[in-house]
């Protein structure tokens, strides 16, 4: 409202207006009785009835029946050759009270039950003196009703453009309060609507007229911000032609030069924009901008008197940009002088999205040419919500290019909206509404609930937002902080239409900030301590490129700059794509669980003050790696936690201050250009990965054990731990220091053994487990529950196909998973009771096993798949595999304790019984031609080997896309083949997959392998080995009846039979040479 926009506003107006683009036309509004003010198409909600229901609505006590369908029947006025009783048409109607209105009857005219009434009259019932027509029209549905539709010019768009065409009279009966009119006659004039609707249907019944009613499914139009219902009112108002512009928009979008974030709100916009209405620009309100129009009055030529124009003619008015400028242009238009014209300003204002549509450009002083115009028009990026996608973003793009001739901004992202933690709309009168500055300081129940008497809730309201309020919020709501707040919402930004906020998840992230603040300050106190002089970082690559070449550095240090890379890449890739919970992921975890949980425990022991001078050099190396990862972890998290970093960000040491920059604000992102070399160094990520898992399993087996801490029993602190493994992974466990840095002092464990050689092993009072890489990732075939495209699970209901859903799994369906195993052999003797373990493990898979089998069978009842819903089914599918994968364990664990019970000095070279696989049908063949004994678990590893292997040729050759190929093929088969649960729904559907879909790869690969390559490569060997490892392969081959199969089987077999070839392709695998 300040002057500035007040010019702008005006402008645009004058300008649309010369142009013929805003005129003035008597047409019907959607009119809201409770703010009494005309509104757009867009603000009107269209609430969906099955039948009859009853809506409370502003200004009535009671409820009002809708989605009813009343019949009434019209006395047509006598003609000869009537029966004397005379001849009656039924009408029905959803609005009984506006036949009040009616000035017409409608049939079709092709309808064989009224053709031969069409241009016979009725006499209205309730209003004598008023005479209605029959007429015929196609636009009437025969089967709607009786066939027979009422016409309500006045009240109805569609009655008015059958009105227009029949000049039917428009009769008001229905005023701006919602109440009726003089012409609904003296016996309901003054009546509320929806009261008069119920008088009408007594004085019908009165009458004998009135013919019953039934169930209607119907649309009720509902004002968006009273919550009315919409009355359909013959108003003057200004309008403003939108259909040319929206072209031009639609246009904008189809030839990429403006870009919309998500893409399936696209879909969104073409729909609106396609069929774009005349806008009402018009409204009856007290505050906004008035309208810059002018009403005018002509001096009568015989006296002094002033006559104004007929108010809902267009002619009738001027635009001007002051009244001067209206009042010249008024003598132009009709040829009189100054003297002889009076105008009136128009008392309507515009809409408020009018003014809103010039914002971008408003602001920076157009219409003037300002500087600020000049240098920052247009814009680059808009971030607003999807629900005013029309009401502003659509119309800011068609009124900037209209009035600027340039789109106001390149890029549109729009975000998800706000529900609350059950996917509610927040409301007020639902008492779920969320201030976000109660999230962030906290407030409690009492003062939660005091905020609504504050409101203007009726006593109904009230309660029940009193009651919702104290059901999600029993002991009010945590302090948060600002920044806890914004990385949760960032993080829920994902490209969907909701997001269902959950306080505990905020309180989550308040908690992941105690623990970033706790971390950083232990590194700086304890790790880097005040001696150290911190480097000047004008380059990170460069910075990083001097650490990495450090002889002194561990895979450890290479696995934490990886995983910083990782976390460098992901944040850029977040950014740029608009997908920030990819971001926030990447920071809260590398924090958390890499630099927390990993980095930060490992550089305990190393930075100690003393030590021998190698010792000190490599502290010191650690230091500066401990320095760069705070430094660039703040610098990553900063714009989504900004107030918390900048604080630890000011208490990083600095050498040179004139170097440093003095805030995060004006800190450069990091790129990552800066860390590309850092990333997965050497296959360092694969060999945490293994580590990680290792320690995982032996804190897993201390708790599944009851094994107590060191600082409950102080005799029971490290355990003695013997590692069984290929080796090549003990190789790359021991080049990279991780059994001592790592798996030692985290895995609470002493390795005091680490082998390739079965016969080496002591398992003489231990417990064995097999340790897989994979153990800690997740696969979308064994989460049922997880949400993502093509799952139920998501809330991304209307994703307009932008993201596929995957009904069969193909070579590029999943990231490659490099299964490494080996096994561990940990000593309990004298540290568990064996007997009471193996009974409580016995216990506990008994329940487990009895708790699948109910589940299993509830869900084979013939109406579970109808009747329950699909989150339920899901959870259910969800809790059978997890408690399958639970059994798994428990059996392993009671076979360890069982052969703990049994156990002698003479087995002490005895094989494991646990998790040991089957012998493969190609086994034999490799023993044939190598004269060697090859064991199960290194056929399966072929993957965590496969990068040392000296063969291209076997991976796949120099062709990137081979190699991709033979990943993910690898990934697949040895994932199959290593799941333990093979009797579990998951592995059965997920073996059928894998059949179905080598059978068609082979089909389409013609005479090439798997990977399409010339000769046999890892891919065509481990699905071999997995396909023939399942009991039905056979009589599957056979029921394909599908040549190729057979052919490729025995194309790798021929491959196998060549005795110096298969040495030359596996020669690790076969033992005949060490892994570097």
């Amino acid at each position: 409202m300040d002057p500035p926009m007040c010019k702008a506003v005006t402008e645009a107006f004058c300008r649309l207006h010369a142009e013929g683009l805003i005129y003035r036309s008597l047409r019907l509004v959607n009119w809201s009785c409770t703010l009494l003010s005309a509104i757009s198409d867009i603000e009107v909600d269209k609430m969906e009835l099955s039948g009859r229901t009853l809506l409370s609505f502003p200004g009535y006590d009671k409820p009002v029946v809708f989605g009813i369908l009343s019949l009434f029947a019209y006395p047509l006025i006598y003609a000869p050759g009537d029966p004397p009783e005379g001849v009656e048409l039924i009408v029905a109607t959803t609005r009984l009270e506006t036949m009040l209105g009616d000035t017409g009857v409608a049939v079709h005219p092709e309808d064989p039950r009224y053709q031969h009434l069409i241009g016979r009259k009725i006499q209205h019932p309730l209003i004598p003196d008023r005479v209605i027509p029959i007429i015929g029209d196609t636009f009437v549905d025969r089967e709607f009703g009786t066939g027979a539709v009422k016409l309500t010019p006045a009240h109805d768009h569609t009655d008015w453009e059958a009105g227009l065409r029949y000049q039917l009279p428009a009769i008001s009966v229905i005023d701006e309060a919602g109440n009726m009119t003089a012409a609904a006659g003296p016996q309901f004039a003054g009546m509320k609507r929806f009261h008069a609707r119920v008088h009408v249907r007594v004085a019908l019944e009165a009458l004998g007229l009135f013919r019953g009613e039934r169930d209607n499914p119907m649309v009720v139009p509902i004002c968006s911000r009273s919550k009315d219902v919409i009355e359909p009112l013959l108003k003057p108002q200004w309008y403003m032609r939108c259909q040319e512009m929206a072209d031009q928009a639609i246009k904008e979008v189809a030839e990429g030069r403006l870009r919309i974030i998500p893409k399936l709100h696209v879909r969104t916009w073409n729909s609106w924009l396609r069929d774009c209405h005349d806008w009402c620009i018009s409204r009856q309100l007290w505050w906004g901008h008035r309208i810059p129009a002018y009403r005018v009055a002509l001096k009568r030529a015989s006296s002094s008197e002033f006559d104004e124009l007929d108010p809902t003619q267009h002619d009738s008015w001027v635009v001007g940009r002051t009244e001067a400028e209206a009042l010249k242009q008024a003598c132009t238009k009709f040829q009189r002088s100054t003297d002889e014209i009076r105008l009136t300003q128009d008392t309507d204002v515009l809409d408020t999205w009018f003014s809103s549509q010039l914002f971008p450009f408003s602001v920076f002083g157009w219409p003037d040419q300002t500087p600020d115009l000049q240098a920052y028009y247009p814009g680059s990026l808009l971030e607003t919500g999807h629900d005013i996608l029309f009401f502003w973003v659509a119309r800011m793009v068609m009124i900037g290019l209209r009035l600027t001739g340039q789109l106001p901004f390149h890029t549109v992202y729009l975000h998800a909206m706000v529900r609350d933690a059950h996917g509610k709309k927040m409301s007020k009168s639902l008492g779920n509404a969320i201030d976000p500055v109660d999230v962030i300081r906290g407030i409690s129940l009492d003062d939660l609930q005091k905020q609504l008497e504050f409101g203007n809730l009726d006593p109904r309201e009230l309660k029940r937002a009193r009651e919702a309020q104290a059901k999600d919020f029993p002991k009010g709501i945590p302090e948060c902080g600002t920044d806890a707040l914004r990385f949760a919402l960032c993080s829920y930004t994902k490209q969907g239409r909701n997001i269902n906020l959950d306080i505990l998840r905020v309180q989550g992230y308040r908690f992941f900030c105690n623990k970033l603040w706790n971390a950083v300050r232990y590194a700086l106190y304890h790790c880097l301590g005040s001696e150290f002089k911190a480097p000047v970082i004008h380059s990170l690559e460069d910075s990083l490129r001097e650490v990495r070449a450090n002889s002194l550095i561990s895979g450890t240090d290479r696995w934490i700059l990886s995983r910083l890379a990782h976390a460098v890449q992901q944040c850029h890739e977040g950014f740029e794509q608009f997908q920030f919970p990819i971001a926030t992921t990447a920071c809260f975890n590398f924090w958390l669980y890499e630099f927390c949980d990993v980095y930060l425990e490992y550089t305990k022991p190393i930075v100690k003050p003393e030590g021998k001078p190698v010792q000190m050099e490599r502290a010191n190396l650690v230091r500066r790696i401990l320095y760069m990862c705070l430094n660039c972890g703040l610098r990553l998290l900063h714009p989504f936690m900004p107030f918390i970093t900048e604080e630890l960000y000011q208490r990083l040491p600095r050498d040179k201050l004139e170097n440093v920059a003095p805030s995060l604000c004006v800190t450069r992102y990091p790129h990552p250009n800066e860390v590309l070399t850092l990333r997965d160094e050497n296959g360092v990520e694969t060999d945490f990965r293994l580590v990680n898992s290792i320690v995982h399993r032996l804190r897993g087996l201390r708790a599944a054990y009851h094994v107590q801490a060191a600082g409950q029993c102080p005799s029971r602190g490290q355990l003695d731990t013997q590692l069984l493994a290929p080796v090549p992974v003990l190789n790359n466990l021991i080049s990279g220091g991780y059994l001592a840095d790592i798996v030692e002092p985290l895995g609470k464990s002493h390795v005091i053994l680490a082998t390739s050689e079965r016969s080496q092993i002591d398992t003489k009072g231990c417990i064995h487990a097999t340790v897989s890489a994979s153990d800690l990732l997740a696969s979308n075939a064994e989460d049922p529950n997880l949400a993502g495209p093509g799952n139920a699970a998501s809330d991304n209901e209307d994703d307009d196909g932008e993201q596929e859903t995957q009904t069969q799994l193909g070579p590029t369906f999943t990231t490659p998973v490099l299964t490494v195993t080996c096994q561990l052999f940990l000593n309990l003797a004298g540290q568990i009771d064996v007997v009471a373990e193996r009974r409580r493990t016995e216990e506990r898979l008994d329940r487990l096993s009895q708790s699948i089998q109910t589940l299993i069978a509830d869900r084979a009842r013939p109406e579970y798949a109808s009747k329950v819903p699909m989150i339920k089914r899901l959870a259910d599918g969800r809790k059978i595999h997890e408690m399958e994968a639970e059994c798994d364990s428990l059996r392993e664990m009671l076979s360890s304790l069982q052969d703990m019970e049994q156990q002698t000095p003479q087995t002490n070279h005895s094989d494991p019984k646990v998790n040991e696989q089957p012998a493969h049908p190609l086994i034999p063949i490799l023993k044939e031609i190598t004269g060697r004994t090859v064991l199960p678990h290194v056929i399966t590893d072929l993957q965590a080997t496969m990068e040392q292997l000296s063969s291209p040729e076997l991976l796949g050759g120099s062709e990137i896309a081979h190699r991709a190929q033979v990943k993910q093929w690898l990934s697949w088969s040895v994932r199959l083949y290593t799941m333990q649960h093979r009797q579990s729904t998951y592995w059965k559907q997920d073996a059928t997959r894998f059949r179905d879909l080598l059978g068609e790869w082979l089909h389409s690969a013609s005479t090439s392998y798997l990977a399409h390559t010339k000769h046999v490569t890892l891919a065509d060997l481990s699905a071999a080995i997995t396909l023939t490892a399942m009991s039905d392969h056979n009589s599957w081959v056979r029921g394909r009846r599908h040549k190729h199969l057979t052919q490729w089987i025995h194309r790798i077999s021929e491959s196998l039979q060549d005795k110096p070839r298969v040495r030359n392709l596996l020669p690790t695998a076969l033992g005949e040479s060490s892994a570097p």
